[in-house]
């Protein structure tokens, strides 16, 4: 069986240090250093997905990317970052795939960025993380970016983001618990997976798959609780748009899904239910996850069918990311 992961990440010692040096969003990954060989020698990637099984890894800079960073250094960030990434792809072309960083904040800029890295770079789509300085995508001045996906036909995955502090004070800080266990509710644990889910709900509501029905998005962590939701959110829509189709109809249309190293059968049935094989591809989330022989072994045991499988593995990444 052919495997292809999705969600897997990588950095450069460029952006490591750009970050520390001038982010205003804090580094909530306190094994970042840690894992800094991981993320920049792809020797070592290739090294990891030798030994469990892993035949590609769909890879882009998700969380402390260039994104972040202030305007005046996300433009020229984010070109170096994939400048980089595609240096390195070339090394390992049957290895890797490549999802460009874009400087969403600046909207033209990050639309130049995803048609360079596509056509130019050979880059398969580009990455968003999370709300824009609290901003959500679907606020109008962020059009340029679908515009630009929809022309070229291509994906955004959107990943989740370190959320705002407001957000963070408000839901998540308690006397109940530690700092830490705020900072992990606020992320990985809960809190940046309930924003991207509302992400994709304003998105869609919005009308701008309406508007640009050619680009996909690719959603991690089983659809980021929205899976669960479809029919609700469809007995609701009527009331606040007048789209032509409902929610689950753009939805199943536009988006697809993966389970970033979240290896859970209930999930997996709920999201094949809803969506079919052919709009579930797989990852791990590395090398932040790091589930090694599982990442392979829970699929290839998983109770479906044979070509369910195949198209979960390979077969539906290779569509969405186009690489055949």
């Amino acid at each position: 069986m052919k495997l292809i992961t999705v969600e897997e990440h990588y950095d450069t010692d460029r952006n490591i240090k750009e970050f520390n040096q001038y982010s205003e969003v804090k580094n909530n990954n306190p094994r970042q250093d840690q894992l800094r060989p991981d993320l920049v020698d792809f020797s070592n990637k290739v090294a990891y997905m030798d030994k469990n099984g892993i035949d590609m890894q769909v890879i882009s800079d998700a969380g402390n990317s260039p994104q972040v960073l202030p305007d005046q250094y996300a433009v020229d960030g984010a070109h170096a970052q994939n400048e980089t990434l595609a240096a390195n792809i070339s090394q390992y072309p049957d290895r890797f795939a490549g999802l460009a960083t874009l400087p969403a904040n600046t909207p033209d800029e990050a639309a130049k960025e995803l048609e360079y890295a596509v056509t130019k770079l050979g880059m398969k789509g580009g990455i968003i993380s999370g709300s824009i300085n609290g901003q959500f995508l679907d606020d109008p001045r962020f059009e340029p970016i679908f515009a630009a996906a929809d022309q070229l036909g291509t994906t955004l995955y959107l990943h989740p983001g370190v959320i705002t502090n407001d957000q963070k004070a408000m839901l998540y800080d308690s006397k109940a618990y530690n700092a830490l266990g705020a900072t992990m509710m606020a992320g990985a644990m809960w809190g940046w997976h309930m924003e991207q889910g509302i992400q994709m709900l304003r998105i869609i509501t919005s009308g701008i798959m309406e508007k640009y029905p050619h680009f996909k998005i690719a959603s991690g962590h089983w659809g980021e609780f929205v899976p669960m939701f479809l029919e609700r959110i469809d007995g609701f829509s009527p009331i606040i748009t007048d789209l032509p189709l409902k929610f689950s109809d753009y939805y199943k249309r536009q988006v697809y899904l993966s389970p970033s190293g979240m290896f859970t059968a209930p999930q997996m049935q709920l999201v094949l239910t809803e969506m079919g094989a052919d709009h579930v591809m797989w990852s791990e989330d590395f090398p932040y996850v790091q589930s090694g022989n599982e990442t392979r072994q829970f699929l290839e045991q998983a109770d479906i069918t044979a070509a369910q499988r195949e198209a979960i593995a390979h077969g539906t990444a290779e569509t969405v990311f186009n690489l055949n």
